[in-house]
């Protein structure tokens, strides 16, 4: 026999005792059988792929993140692998696990779309991750990859700067028992429309001060400017009684004002007697 270094099933060598002239084979022992063994060791087990990940480039809201897998060595059969997507931000990604096929070659590219807005938001990225399955490893170091995603939209501008245009209210006088009219300006004339709330208030801190109901009317309106206008004016009406005394004071004061700032906003209103 002759040895090799193929590993190979064992087998045998078999001698036959012919029909010949001048004798008899035997019944019994006309064949005889010698085994032979092989004596070499089996080929290794063909060696478990390893599956890693990487990325590509970073992309801009609504274009693919793309993605390489690959398997080393590559596998002999193609080899199905589970992956699962995640995004960092709100990116219109569809996230959870899908799967993938990785051919002979060894590698396939994987493409996870992202959608665009118009929304202004902060930037973040897909991250794909190789998920542990049958007839593979995952890799130890490149076992997930991420791509960045970043936004393409303009933040919102930044809100008007206040308003120059500045209102203001005087100080009046009336006679009880007739109306007090203060006005209220504006510190320039403007191109827009421009409105203030107004009401009449008690002066507890003044004296004497005048007392709603007694001697004023409790009032409140809104003065409205149309463009180019730097002046109006409202009343409030003052009670009357028979009573010598002395003046009684109280305010208007201005709120709420749209397209100007508040400058002065408090008007003191003088109550004159009239006994």
């Amino acid at each position: 026999t002759s040895g090799d270094t193929t590993d190979e099933p064992h087998g045998s060598v078999i001698v036959t005792v012919a029909s010949g002239s001048g004798y008899t084979v035997s019944q019994t022992d006309g064949s005889a059988t010698v085994a032979v063994s092989d004596d070499d060791d089996p080929p290794p087990p063909p060696p478990v792929p390893v599956v890693s990940i990487t990325g590509g480039n970073g992309v801009t809201e609504g274009s693919p993140a793309t993605f390489t897998v690959s398997a080393s060595p590559a596998p002999s059969s193609p080899l199905r692998v589970d992956v699962s997507v995640a995004q960092s931000g709100s990116f219109g990604v569809t996230t959870g696990t899908r799967t993938v096929t990785i051919p002979t070659t060894g590698t396939v590219t994987l493409s996870v779309a992202t959608s665009g807005d118009s929304t202004d938001e902060p930037n973040g990225s897909v991250t794909v991750t190789v998920a542990s399955g049958s007839g593979y490893t995952v890799s130890q170091t490149n076992g997930s990859a991420s791509v960045a995603v970043s936004d393409d939209d303009d933040p919102p501008p930044p809100p008007p700067p206040p308003p120059s245009v500045t209102i203001s209210i005087g100080d009046a006088s009336g006679e009880e028992g007739l109306w007090v009219t203060f006005k209220v300006t504006l510190s320039e004339a403007v191109g827009h429309q421009v409105k203030v709330n107004w009401a009449s208030d008690h002066a507890y801190d003044l004296d004497p001060y005048a007392i709603a109901g007694d001697e004023f009317w409790y009032m409140d309106g809104t003065l409205t400017f149309a463009p180019g206008q730097t002046e109006k004016s409202a009343s409030v009406y003052l009670n009357d009684d028979s009573s010598s005394e002395a003046d009684e004071l109280f305010r208007v004061r201005l709120s709420s004002p749209q397209g100007a700032a508040i400058a002065d906003g408090e008007g003191v209103m003088t109550v004159t007697d009239n006994d």
